[in-house]
């Protein structure tokens, strides 16, 4: 069974992930982001995160197959690289309280750049689309305003974020969950 999960097609894959991150996403914003009171168990469900987006970040290539240039494969590796040290890197205490900023701009600046770029071309759903691209810039405003210049929000506009991340998580995960699901249906065989 394990053998079978990583050796999947790499829709499925994608699909699985995407419903994994919405839901890991869900239940952290539940629980205002502080999902368990225990250290390792907190680790553990961050690492999920990480994974699942991971997943979803290694699939987009593949998905834009055709649509995107080949380089953008290698693109989508250096980002998910990224994200899964940024994880780890947010399980120290260092960045614990913060998180690890620059993750969160390189990966909203990616989803904003992947979401113009294939805006329009009917591989994602257009909700999908512009709940991803309104998600990644104001993901990208907030954490390029304190990571670049040092300078955090006023607590008043804050709910902004809140908007932009339940738009960027949506947007991001059921859009490659639909799209993966329409291309695969659409062809047989696609690995």
């Amino acid at each position: 069974p394990m053998k079978k999960f990583f050796t999947q097609p790499i829709g499925e894959f994608s699909r699985q992930n995407s419903l994994v991150f919405l839901a890991i996403n869900i239940v952290a914003l539940a629980g205002n982001f502080e999902l368990f009171d225990f250290d390792s168990i907190q680790n553990l469900a961050n690492f999920i995160w990480g994974f699942a987006l991971l997943g979803i970040v290694l699939s987009g290539y593949y998905l834009a197959e055709g649509q995107v240039p080949e380089y953008w494969k290698s693109a989508g590796s250096i980002l998910a690289s990224v994200i899964i040290v940024g994880t780890f890197l947010e399980m120290t205490p260092e960045y614990k309280e913060s998180g690890f900023l620059p993750m969160y701009f390189f990966w909203s600046l990616n989803q904003l750049i992947y979401g113009l770029v294939l805006r329009g071309s009917g591989l994602i759903r257009p909700i999908y689309e512009n709940l991803t691209i309104f998600g990644a810039l104001i993901i990208m405003i907030g954490t390029g305003s304190d990571l670049f210049f040092g300078y955090e929000l006023p607590e008043t506009i804050q709910i902004v974020g809140l908007f932009g991340w339940i738009s960027l998580v949506t947007g991001l995960s059921l859009g490659n969950y639909f799209a993966w699901g329409d291309k695969l249906a659409s062809s047989e065989g696609v690995e």
